[in-house]
This record gives C-alpha cells, structure tokens and sequence, in this order.
C-alpha cells in the first residue's frame, strides 16, 4: 500500500488559532462539570463503568481489530483510531435529553471520560497505532518528517484538554453564579470560532475535500453505526434498562471529534485522511443522533426503577 501523504493547506498562524479555539471549547465543557456530576458515579457505579468500558476500551480496540481486517490507507485508519480513542462530547448530553434517555447518565460518562482522557488517549492510540503495521510504518516513516513525536502530543494534550478542563472545572465549581452568566456568551463565541476556522479550511482545501468525500463518508457512517451500536450491546450484556441504554447509545456514538481534529491539525500536520475523518465524524455523528432522538421521542423508555434524580446538563 502507498504511504504517500499530501498535506492540506495549512500554516503555523492557523495552528495556534486553532489550538486556542480548542482549549476555549474544551474550557467551556469544563465550566458545566460538577461535583454532583460525579458522586452520580457513586451512587449508580455500574451503568457509568458500563458506558466507559464500552467508550474507553472496546471502542478503540474494535476499531483496531477493523483496521486489521480492512485494506485502508494508514491516514484513514490513524483518523479512525484517534476519533475512537477520544471522549465523549458534551452534544450528547443535548441529544440523550431528546431522545429521552438518562441525561444524568450521559452528563456522568461525558464528565469522567473527559477527565480520564488525560491517559486513556494518548495510550490507546499509542498503542492501537502500534499494533497496526500500516499505521505503525506511517507513523513512523513519512509522518517522522512532521516530527510527530510522543511529547509534542502530551504537550498538546496539556494545553488543549487538561489545562482547560481543571481550570474550568475550578471556576465552575468555586464561581456557579459568575459561571452561569458568561456560560452562553462564551460557549456562542467559541462555537463561531470553530465553524470559522472550519469554513476556511474546507475553502481552502475544496479540491482535495471533494476529491475524497464519498468513500470517507461511507466509511465514518459505518464507523460510527459500530460505535451506536456498541454502546447499545453493552448496555444490554449488563443487563441496563432502556432508560439507561438510550443514554449510553448515543454517548458512544457521539465521541469529541473537535478535539481529535484539533490534534490532527497541532500535532499531525493537517494530514488530509485524518482531518476529514474527523471532520466528517463530527457532522455525520449529529445526524446520527437526531436519528435516534426521531426514533426514540415517539416511544418513552422503558423503566423498571423508580425515576432517577438527574443533574442539569447544561
């Protein structure tokens, strides 16, 4: 298989803007995380340890198992793996509440994965992309040339994901009411930031972008059917009602795309697979979810507990 790489067009005033806008959006998810989020976690361990095995673990090493089997090219399969090693994205508390599902579940997966991010990432994809030939020689032949190195990632992650995430927890936590009323301007504004940036690089990048379109869309939709898909069978196999099974679908199938793009664009050079796997992830992954929000909204869930205490999402 060729291992030839052809970047997109990006430069280094476009990677800090980005890397900012990131650690902006990542900051925001941080300000909406509460303790309360967490001693849920406490007080119903096994539905929170069923969406994190099934997020955390199977995710990134199934996909693992279909880059194996697949005959791909080592950039998508690096896409996937990376946008399977990522957390949940906090849009997934928004569509579990839609599709009435446990919004006190997901808001709790979303916080902890978010949290132990921090090292089931960069160890997941280290190892995942290792064990795979392809994406191994990748990495490390024409891709060494855009010295991608384990410290540039860890650096990255510190600054895009742990950083933000504990000092925005800190203020959440500590300032609520400051919190809640720079909260929707804030999260407006970071929000346009990141679909400007997008904008212009999908304008400046329209030639190779159309160029690859239908086959990648074709391979994030099957990806992230796997994904939903998951979340669902594990729920199940432990035995979780559909109150919690709606919840746990849709956050394994919802992963925090906007973070793996980030790191694509601040730590693999815009490697053009991998940005438009990720990018598509994080478009195609809404439609999938208001899919199931207009399966589910019909038809409440199923309970066989009393109705659960549920933190606000938002």
């Amino acid at each position: 298989m060729s291992l030839d790489i052809q970047l997109m067009n990006y430069d280094e005033s476009q990677q800090i803007w980005l890397g900012l806008v990131l650690a902006s959006l990542m900051f925001g998810v941080a300000l909406e995380l509460r303790l309360s989020h967490f001693s849920y976690v406490l007080r119903r361990p096994l539905p929170v340890f069923t969406g994190l095995l099934a997020q955390c673990l199977l995710l990134p090493w199934a996909t693992l198992l279909a880059t194996l089997l697949l005959d791909l090219k080592p950039g998508i399969e690096l896409g996937l793996l990376l946008v399977a090693c990522c957390p949940g994205g906090n849009l997934s508390n928004v569509i579990t509440h839609l599709a009435r599902g446990n919004t006190a579940l997901s808001v709790s997966v979303t916080s902890v994965s978010s949290l132990l991010a921090i090292i089931t990432l960069p160890f997941n994809f280290a190892l995942t992309s290792s064990l795979n030939p392809e994406t191994a020689a990748f990495l490390s032949g024409q891709m060494s040339t855009l010295q991608v190195d384990a410290s540039g990632i860890v650096q990255g992650l510190l600054l895009m994901l742990v950083a933000p995430l504990l000092v925005g927890m800190l203020l959440g936590n500590l300032a609520p009411r400051f919190t809640a009323r720079i909260l929707p301007g804030f999260k407006r504004f970071t929000m346009i930031a990141f679909i400007g940036f997008l904008l212009v690089a999908v304008i400046g990048n329209r030639h190779l972008l159309l160029d690859s379109l239908g086959p990648l869309l074709l391979i994030v939709v099957l990806h992230n059917a796997s994904a939903l898909l998951m979340g669902w069978g594990t729920a199940r196999a432990f035995g979780l009602v559909d109150f919690d099974r709606r919840a746990l679908t849709i956050e394994v199938g919802m992963q925090n795309s906007g973070l793996a793009l980030g790191l694509i664009f601040t730590q693999f050079g815009a490697q053009p697979d991998m940005a438009l796997i990720a990018a598509l992830w994080g478009t195609w992954h809404i439609v999938s979810g208001l899919l199931l929000v207009a399966l589910w909204r019909r038809n409440p869930p199923h309970l066989s507990t009393a109705k659960e205490e549920q933190p606000c999402a938002s």
